[in-house]
């Protein structure tokens, strides 16, 4: 009976999890540019820090940075069909964003 509760429990997790996955997404820009923005994004991230015990501020910053750039989190829901997609890489952190963009101008 308890497996079949770890089982039952692990779906319900598994279907939130994937469910919430959101991504930079910013409507007619193409998916080579937001990939540029977001390499842009984190090269000014690396000159202000040493990434050692600051806590949120990478995320605040990647999130504040990607806001002005005109990016907005959309979930997978949200995005067109045609949308070129990056999965956020999950293992490095549950909070890094995925990245989406059109595939031509």
């Amino acid at each position: 009976m308890a497996n079949r509760s770890i089982i039952l429990l692990l779906a319900i997790c598994g279907i939130f999890v994937t469910g919430c996955t959101q991504y930079w997404y910013q409507e007619d820009v193409i998916y080579k540019q937001c990939l540029q923005d977001r390499e842009d994004c984190f090269r000014e991230l690396q000159w202000r820090t040493d990434f050692v015990n600051t806590g949120n501020y990478e995320f605040e910053f990647m999130a504040q940075c990607m806001q002005e750039k005109g990016y907005l989190l959309a979930t997978e829901k949200e995005l067109p069909l045609d949308a070129k997609r990056t999965e956020p890489e999950t293992s490095l952190h549950w909070r890094i964003k995925g990245l989406a963009g059109t595939l031509s101008e």
